[in-house]
């Protein structure tokens, strides 16, 4: 098969072992999985030769689109989707966008990057095991995609409920801020998703009324994600003002202590200044226990602030 934009290839047989695609013959049958590198021009002129509309062409080729549901005719579909990139070097939450065209005939997916979802559909397809149909592909689609983004998700929440509410440390606070940008990124796209699966589910496209409960289960799997996203968003502002306020109690404490501090040794600083003027001479010149006579007196003025701050309940 002279196809080089194709990177899996799988025709499904109901209760039958799946057949790689490995020939134009098998292109031109039914029930086949194609999954395509969406930045071949080859790919284009491929979708144009099946007589796919010009406009779900463009669909399937935009350079940055947000997850949505579009359904064509009451036997097909369009949908964008979005899967966590567990590539080397990626961050997880720099999303990578899978676009996947369902008719009864084939199902279309295509993507730049790799995306380990859909590899590990075609992993299983490799083993004889996993989907037999055509809808039952997408619907493990779905589930490898949710279950990719729970293996993400599950050390943000593992980190932050390891947090001490009282005490957070510089490295710590800067985790929290990253693990934060984290769930908003994904929360951006993920709740897109949720509502386009939503879509599909409601649209009652007629080929996946035999798996309404499969469907629904990954919906379901979906909003509990999206919903364990919005709590630790709201945990970690919860953190966020908590530290905050510790930041805000220390800075007022070290505050007060100055104050305390300034509030002693004003007296003493005003004394020191005014013996140490030199206006018609120094006072004690003439007398060698005057120093000592000064320092006794500037300590009992420093016990007697003391002993009031203490009374006043300033310490």
């Amino acid at each position: 098969m002279k196809h080089d934009f194709i990177i899996e290839g799988w025709q499904l047989n109901h209760n039958d072992r799946p057949n790689a695609v490995t020939s134009e013959q098998q292109l031109a049958e039914q029930n086949y999985w194609v999954h395509c590198d969406r930045s071949s021009a080859e790919f284009e002129h491929w979708l144009e030769s099946l007589g796919f509309d010009e406009s779900i062409i463009e669909s399937l080729l935009a350079t940055d689109t947000r997850p949505r549901f579009q359904q064509i005719d009451k036997n097909s579909f369009f949908l964008i989707l979005r899967g966590v990139n567990l590539n080397a070097g990626k961050e997880p939450d720099d999303m990578l966008t899978v676009r996947l065209l369902y008719t009864p005939e084939r199902v279309v997916t295509c993507s730049i990057q790799r995306l380990r979802a859909i590899e590990a559909v075609a992993s299983q397809l490799k083993k004889n095991k996993g989907p037999d149909t055509l809808e039952s592909l997408v619907i493990e689609l779905l589930s490898q995609l949710n279950a990719k983004i729970e293996s993400v998700i599950e050390p943000i929440e593992q980190f932050i409920n390891a947090q001490d509410n009282d005490a957070f440390s510089s490295d710590a606070i800067a985790e929290i801020s990253v693990k934060h940008r984290k769930l908003l990124r994904l929360n951006r796209f993920l709740k897109p998703q949720l509502y386009a699966l939503s879509a599909l589910s409601k649209n009652n496209v007629a080929a996946f009324n035999d798996y309404h409960v499969e469907l629904a289960t990954e919906l379901d799997t979906l909003s509990r994600i999206v919903d364990t996203i919005d709590f630790y968003i709201a945990q970690i502002d919860v953190i966020n003002n908590r530290i905050a306020q510790i930041n805000s109690e220390v800075m007022n404490r070290n505050t007060y202590m100055l104050s305390i501090i300034a509030g002693i040794f004003l007296p003493l600083g005003f004394l020191t200044g005014l013996f140490g003027i030199n206006v018609g001479g120094m006072p004690g010149v003439d007398n060698p226990n005057a120093f000592y006579w000064f320092c006794g007196v500037l300590t009992g003025i420093g016990v007697v602030a003391l002993v009031m701050f203490r009374r006043w309940k300033f310490l």
